[in-house]
């Protein structure tokens, strides 16, 4: 007899445009390590985005080490320029940004060129307070939020001004994925993000190392099961997290160019929390999904309902314990059966944990003894490799010490 094949949803490819970051990277090459603290404590961690390229604005925030406000984000572009906020805040002149401001396109902000120039000479003077904010808003321009090739356009600018990005991000991370906009260096930076989230979940010997060769990436992915993932990393120690705004039951996020949610519920594995059971329909609907110059009056109910962010704590969440309930899964495949998905499924790579476990020992107590387990290895991996960099450092002066002694003796 002939099988039905299984229905699956349609995907869509996508098409990079690779911004050139030589010039950032040369930049922050100019700071000593004393420097680079300083540019960290003021900014974040945004300087990794230059060398390395979250599905939850609590880890994107841990990632970056940007903290979320509990504040209205970025809504727009103000119509008028006011010239003495962003001089201000760039440590020039007004009359420096004034004449330097230029429209690219459909938008207006500051050339790269102009940018690099000035930040080059702030150090060279040794301004590192004036260098750390030129540099930043280069990546927020050019990394981060990009719209024009080698131009920081007047968003990056307000973001930055704002010093609240993470919602912003994660808002153009899901909107770049659920639209189907490929160009442009925000969706593959917002992808990198994504994925290098995804990847620090797996296991350091998982089906990305043991299938390279035999299967396409899609299917490694799609063979993956939650015993093959690291659900919780003790460094992303999230007790606080934000489930709704306003009159919405999940998170409505407003991007550079468009406004979508996300569902808060579905990622508190993740985060380390159990999930317990069905999630409320209001809880994972679609609630926003639009651009955001065609409805001006939505983007202004969701910047209202950003003043009553609700945040609910261990005290309602529950006790860290990264497990998924039987009501949970179960409510996950029938939400497969509905939505169909895009890829076929795979059969796992690796033998499963059984799912009748003996008398003797609780589900539960395996399974926390499982996650115990990955955790304490995921920190000897860490351990080993500050042993390793110790090592590297202390064999690293010891040749320097040799090469002054050497001097000393020449002399």
């Amino acid at each position: 007899m002939a099988t039905v094949p299984e229905l699956k949803r349609k995907t869509c490819s996508y098409s990079f445009h690779r911004e050139p970051l030589t010039s950032l990277i040369e930049l922050s090459n100019l700071m000593t390590s004393g420097n680079q603290k300083g540019f960290v404590d003021q900014y974040g961690d945004i300087l990794t985005l230059l060398k390395m390229l979250a599905p939850t604005l609590e880890e994107y925030s841990i990632l970056l080490s940007v903290p979320v406000r509990y504040q209205v984000p970025f809504l727009d572009v103000p119509k008028e320029v006011d010239f003495r906020v962003v001089a201000r805040a760039l440590h020039l002149g007004i009359k420096e940004v004034s004449d330097s401001w230029k429209s690219s396109g459909d938008v207006v902000g500051l050339p790269l060129k102009f940018l690099l120039r000035v930040a080059r000479e702030e150090a060279e003077k040794g301004s590192w307070e004036a260098f750390h904010a030129q540099l930043a808003v280069m990546i927020y321009g050019i990394v981060l939020f990009p719209s024009m090739p080698n131009f920081v356009d007047y968003a990056a600018v307000s973001i930055f001004i704002g010093g609240n990005p993470v919602p912003t991000l994660l808002a153009d991370t899901y909107y770049a994925i659920h639209s189907r906009h490929g160009k442009g260096g925000a969706i593959r930076c917002c992808l990198l993000l994504l994925l290098r989230w995804f990847l620090s979940l797996l296991p350091v010997s998982g089906p990305f190392v043991d299938a390279q060769s035999t299967h396409k990436w899609t299917q490694r992915v799609m063979s993956l099961t939650s015993y093959d993932i690291r659900w919780q990393s003790y460094r992303m120690d999230v007790r606080n997290v934000i489930m709704s705004c306003g009159g919405f039951r999940n998170v409505p996020l407003i991007g550079t160019r468009g406004c979508i949610n996300y569902n808060p519920v579905l990622s508190l594995r993740q985060l380390g929390f159990v999930m317990k059971g069905r999630p409320l329909e209001a809880e994972v609907a679609e609630s926003v999904y639009f651009e955001k110059q065609s409805d001006p009056a939505r983007l202004e109910q969701i910047g209202r309902a950003w003043k009553s962010i609700g945040v609910k704590d261990g005290s309602v969440l529950g006790k860290k314990f990264a497990v998924a309930m039987p009501d949970y899964t179960d409510w996950v495949k029938e939400r497969v059966e509905t939505l169909l998905l895009p890829y076929d499924r795979m059969e796992p790579l690796h033998e499963q944990p059984p799912l009748i476990l003996a008398e003797s020992v609780p589900a539960e107590h395996y399974k926390q003894a499982l996650m115990e387990n990955r955790r304490l290895r995921e920190k000897e991996q860490d351990t080993q490799m500050e042993l390793y960099k110790a090592k590297a450092d202390r064999l690293n002066l010891a040749h320097q010490l040799r090469g002054v002694r050497e001097e000393m003796l020449a002399d």
